[in-house]
């Protein structure tokens, strides 16, 4: 089986293809191109018409290399330069379509989830604490884990590209434009300390390209096997103001598509040994793109985080867990007969909304709906893309009451079809007991649904039989056809 994975960072673009080997996945291929997204912001922070150009031509590329690949075996995410473009819903459909697969958006905290994911699969196991720095172009993430779980993690919003084009923009490197450059990006991580600095791992790897740069850089100045020390980072200082402008840099090992971010990346750097008193930093392969193919692996092998995180949130709530798994099966019985070729994403979104659908009632009863869609909204649920969660909040706040609150979603970010098996699964179960549907039927009109039940049953059940007749109402006023007839 072969799996992909795409990373549209903030710097480059990467795309990987794994071939599942048992429990390992053995790289098939790998492309990446320079793109520098963080770097071709305009004035309001949109990505400007030549970055997106450039952007859609390397996802044209990337496209060829997936070609043959199933929608389900391929993961696409974006980074921090795409969770901050003002237009970023506008290229996300222009690069989903020449790319040809979603591109889910990732939180900071997913991001820094995966990125840990990917470095625990390619290092040796071990039971120390593990210290993960990603620098990319747009943010830093720092995660601290044990074995194959990040346990605590952040992202921080500097990066190569930004720090270069903030501080470097006229190319010129001096004593007083690096040592701004650190200061600033150490004033940014300075609450990173307390979780992340010294005494809080036992040992610390960088990842991706900056720390891959200067790591490299060190090998083949024969400094080191490529762990990078704080008299590294200062030998590399002296050497940078020594060049005096970008377009001199030239270090042994540095590849040219580094060599415009190498100073800013090089601030990042050093301001991350200073905050968290980092006495050494050991390389770590990997990454991003390699924890998406181990967690897509778990999605197509029935070992999906996703299902880990409702379970920790299941938790958290003190649910009602014998309601809560009433309302979901009766909810994908519903499912299935308002649309008899189920679709299995759709079914798995159902599910999780119908588990959680009550989670808001830890902060109240009345309006629990609205409080279970703020939790969902905002909760630190690991394996969820930002759209997936506003995907899972959307159900949750749709399970009662009006529907003019998520008119704009349906069909749009949530399908009628299971709106409609949530409101009605939670009308059945209404009496928090078990309970025989009725023999039901059910077909697509162009506006709407319309549906038969078994009136004896609707006769002996009258406050359901007035639940579902109120049921039409709500959906009339949103201009939507719902029919229930007895027979």
């Amino acid at each position: 089986m072969l799996l992909g994975a795409v990373d549209l960072g903030s710097n480059s673009f990467r795309v990987e293809i794994g071939r599942v080997e048992g429990e390992r996945i053995v790289t098939q291929s790998y492309w990446k191109e320079t793109v520098r997204l963080a770097g071709g912001f305009d004035k309001t922070g949109a990505l400007t018409p030549e970055i997106q150009a450039r952007a859609l031509a390397a996802l044209a590329r990337f496209n060829e290399r997936l070609a043959g690949l199933p929608p389900e075996r391929v993961r696409a995410v974006g980074t921090q330069a795409m969770r901050v473009a003002t237009n970023a819903p506008d290229f996300l459909r222009k690069a989903q379509n020449v790319l040809g697969y979603p591109i889910d958006i990732l939180s900071g905290h997913e991001e820094a989830r995966l990125v840990f994911k990917g470095c625990a699969q390619t290092l040796p196991p071990s039971d120390k604490r593990r210290l993960v720095v990603d620098i990319g172009g747009a943010s830093t993430e720092m995660i601290i884990g044990e074995g194959l779980d990040a346990k605590r993690y952040e992202s921080y919003r500097i990066g190569c590209v930004n720090t270069s084009i903030r501080f470097f923009a006229d190319g010129r490197i001096t004593a007083k434009s690096l040592e701004r450059a650190t200061t600033a990006c150490a004033a940014e991580l300075e609450e990173s300390m307390t979780t992340f600095g010294a005494g809080n791992y036992d040992e610390a790897y960088g990842s991706a390209g900056t720390f891959g740069a200067v790591s490299d850089i060190c090998r083949a100045l024969g400094w080191s096997d490529g762990i990078v020390r704080p008299e590294h980072l200062e030998k590399l200082r002296r050497m940078l103001l020594d060049m005096r402008d970008i377009s001199e840099i030239s270090f042994p090992g540095l590849k040219e598509d580094r060599r415009e971010v190498i100073a800013g990346g090089i601030a990042v750097l050093t301001a991350v040994y200073r905050v968290l008193g980092i006495e050494e930093m050991r390389p770590a392969s990997g990454a991003l793109r390699v924890g998406l193919l181990y967690d897509l692996l778990g999605r197509v092998s029935n070992r999906d985080t996703r299902d880990v995180s409702i379970e920790t949130l299941m938790e958290a709530s003190r649910l009602d867990r014998e309601q809560a798994n009433r309302v979901a099966n009766i909810a994908q019985t519903i499912y299935t007969t308002l649309s008899p070729e189920a679709d299995a994403e759709k079914v798995r979104y159902l599910r999780w909304a119908a588990l959680l659908h009550e989670c808001g009632m830890i902060i109240s009863s009345s309006r629990y709906h609205r409080h279970g869609h703020y939790i969902v909204s905002n909760a630190d649920m690991p394996g969820f893309s930002r759209l997936e969660q506003d995907r899972l909040a959307a159900l949750v706040l749709s399970q009662r009451g009006t529907l003019k609150k998520v008119e704009d979603e349906l069909d749009a970010l949530i399908s009628t079809e299971t709106v409609l098996a949530l409101r009605l699964a939670v009308i059945f179960a209404h009496a928090r007991k078990d309970v025989a549907l009725p023999v039901m039927d059910a077909k697509r009109t162009s506006d709407g649904f319309e549906m038969r039940m078994e009136e004896v049953w609707l006769n002996a059940h009258p406050l359901t039989d007035y639940l579902l007749r109120e049921e039409t109402e709500f959906w009339s006023k949103i201009d939507r056809h719902l029919s229930i007839q007895k027979f």
